[in-house]
């Protein structure tokens, strides 16, 4: 039989259970505004009934767990959607003020300037005589090299910066790293006990998304309830209770600038840079690596085209003072630089301009197959160099002081090109005092055309270039075909001396190495000493830094050359009109493109970078507010509801005070009876 004490044990259970009910509500009240939380719900059973007359008779209630709301899958989908945010939003912010940098809108950008430069040659052209347009050309080419300076200056700061925020992100991803291993080991320690972690699980979910804005994350649960993250396609960041920090590793290969390097347990981290493919980092990675440096290298090759196009025409003329072969702008340089995982003790130096005229500003890689093997590669293009023979600087053909080919005397050439052999070529000369060339290229045309009509070539069908380079006073004869065969020599003639063809360097795109081996192509040399070793790898081109280090070279305005002759001083024009010609000359350097158009491009290709970058944004905002709405349809607190659960658990509570309260009624009505 059920006695009294069963009543106040009933009553007791229905008390307690109310009171759990109502501290689960007050929770969720409380937290009806916490991020990432999850609504909690204390799942009610009966107690197990006794064995009784006429039947099982009922022992109360009990809480028997707290029941947290979530789905897992919309978790997941809101964690992959943090990922693409965390990249979208700092690639639209950043894009949006690199675009800075193009303040032509102020009248003070690059654009601008160059605009300015070339109506300052226009106003000089129409006054060749006159000082004082020549002074305003000096200063509106010192403003375009500012400009320049500064543009470049810019890049270099925003790339510095974002190298910062790499490093600071990595911090970020540690510190969370370590939140999440955390609270692994807490979870763990409470649910082993068999309670629910649900507080400890929501504040492992929200770190998880924060970790996901900075690097793409996936997770896996464990039996025992403990998360392992992955990062960067499978790399392990969380396991149990440890975690594995990731580190800024300054990298040798991209100038000192961090890697996001990875312990795997030794002595050395590897770099995680090409595996990291969301979040944050993969956006800062992406601004830092490719935005910035491509934009770098586009205001490079406009400055290194403009100095080598105006200082090449510029050379040819004459000042008021009747100075030439000036340069108007700082020239060129040539950058090598040696593979950072070069295995081999070679060195790479001596690089000089060769040829300004062959000059294309492509990058190129001497690549080592062996120790004594080497194939030299155009990288802009993906294609071989086409190999060639560069002589030695001689005087400049002129109407003054013309070059005489004298028949029989020095009227010989031969020659190989790409292995096959030529024979006597024979240039067009004359009896004593010779045949006369005035200029470079009259007699770079001569030799170009009596090599390829040579028969032994044509049979082969193999021709060859020639240039007549005015800037060194060079000849270069440069093969057509771009083989890894490629390669010109001069083997023979009596015109190699006169001609400086006799002491020149014979460059092939491929072919065998010796310490040292000086390489001419393209109009640039360097020298590699040592030994390399197999696939070392070196760096070469003409252009690197050319925005920053831009100035301009004359300071008189009267060695400004306006004149094509020295006899035309002060009236001729010739060579400023040239000058003013290249304001619509297509570049090869600059994809066949103007000056104002490769800054215009460079500028269109950001800003519609930008705006992309903002529309992705947009839609990805739009499908994270959905997952969001979707996730409070099952995990958020409803004010209504839970204030109409208050008042449910407050009348059970009260309900079961007052059976309490009739229990004991009934108690002392038992003891009045005995009495």
């Amino acid at each position: 039989m059920v006695g009294l004490n069963s009543l106040f044990d009933i009553a007791r259970t229905a008390l307690t259970t109310s009171q759990q009910a109502l501290t689960v509500t007050g929770h969720n009240v409380s937290n009806v505004n916490t991020p990432g939380y999850s609504r909690q719900e204390a799942v009610i059973t009966e107690r197990p009934p006794l064995n009784g007359q006429p039947g099982m008779v009922g022992t109360g209630v009990q809480a028997t767990s707290i029941r947290r709301y979530v789905d897992q899958f919309i978790n997941k989908q809101l964690t992959s959607s943090n990922q693409t945010l965390g990249k979208l939003s700092l690639s639209r912010d950043e894009l949006f003020r690199l675009q800075n940098i193009f303040s032509d809108s102020n009248g003070q950008g690059v654009g601008v300037s160059l605009n300015d430069f070339f109506a300052g040659l226009q106003d000089v052209s129409t006054s060749p005589g006159e000082l004082p347009p020549r002074s305003v050309l000096l200063a509106k080419a010192s403003q375009l090299s500012a400009t320049l300076n500064q543009a470049a200056s810019d890049l270099t700061t925003e790339k510095q910066s974002l190298n910062f925020q790499i490093s600071q992100t990595i911090t970020e991803v540690n510190s969370l790293s370590k939140q999440l291993a955390e609270l692994n080991g807490q979870i763990v320690t409470a649910e082993v006990t068999g309670q629910n972690a649900n507080d400890l699980r929501d504040q492992r979910d929200l770190a998880l998304n924060e970790l996901a804005k900075r690097i793409d994350v996936t997770s896996i649960e464990n039996s025992n309830g403990a998360l392992t993250v992955f990062a960067a396609r499978g790399q392990v960041l969380v396991e149990g209770d440890t975690h594995r920090d990731l580190a800024a590793v300054p990298s040798a290969a991209n100038n000192g600038l961090v890697d996001v390097g990875y312990s795997t347990g030794g002595t050395r981290t590897v770099s995680l840079d090409a595996q990291i493919s969301s979040g944050r980092l993969r956006s800062l990675l992406d601004l830092r690596d490719t935005t910035v440096t491509n934009l770098q290298d586009n205001f490079d090759r406009i400055a290194s085209t403009l100095s080598n196009a105006v200082n090449i025409i510029h050379r040819q003329g004459y000042g008021l003072d009747g100075s030439t072969g000036r340069d108007f702008f700082s020239p060129p340089s040539v950058t090598a630089t040696a593979d950072a995982n070069n295995q081999g003790t070679a060195t790479i130096g001596g690089g000089a301009i060769t040829a300004n005229s062959l000059l294309t500003f492509h990058d190129y890689e001497i690549q080592f197959t062996s120790a004594s093997a080497y194939s030299i590669v155009d990288t802009t293009t993906g294609s071989t160099i086409r190999g060639n023979y560069t002589g030695s600087a001689i005087s400049p053909p002129s109407g003054a002081a013309p070059f005489s080919v004298i028949t029989g005397t020095n009227d010989t050439l031969a020659v190989s090109v790409d292995g096959v052999a030529s024979g006597t070529i024979t240039l067009t000369g004359a009896a004593s005092p010779g045949q006369s060339y005035t200029s470079g290229a009259a007699l770079a045309q001569e030799i170009q055309t009596k090599i390829n009509a040579d028969s032994n070539l044509q049979t082969a069908g193999v021709t060859a270039s020639v240039t007549f380079d005015t800037t060194t006073n060079r000849f270069v004869i440069t093969s057509n075909g771009t083989t890894t065969t490629s390669a010109v020599n001069v083997t023979g003639g009596t015109a190699r001396t006169s001609l400086g063809l006799l002491s020149g360097t014979s460059t092939a795109a491929s072919g065998t190495y010796s310490t040292p081996t000086t390489f001419v192509f393209d109009g640039q040399s360097v020298t590699v000493s040592g030994t390399p070793a197999t696939n070392d790898v070196f760096r070469v081109n003409s252009y690197h830094d050319a925005a920053a280090n831009l100035s301009v070279s004359l300071t008189d305005p009267a060695t400004i050359a306006a004149s094509s002759t020295r006899a035309g001083i002060p009236g001729n024009n010739d060579t400023l009109l040239q000058l003013v010609a290249l304001q619509t000359q297509n570049f090869t350097s600059l994809n066949n493109s103007t000056l104002s158009d490769a800054y215009r491009s460079a500028a269109a290709n950001l800003g519609v970078s930008a705006q992309t970058a903002d529309q992705d944004l947009t839609a990805q905002q739009i499908l994270g507010d959905q997952i969001q709405t979707f996730r409070a349809q099952v995990s958020s607190v409803s004010i209504d509801e839970e204030l109409i659960n208050l008042v449910k658990f407050q009348r059970g509570y009260q309900a079961a005070a007052k059976l309490i309260q009739t229990t004991n009624d009934m108690y002392d009505t038992l003891f009045a009876m005995k009495r």
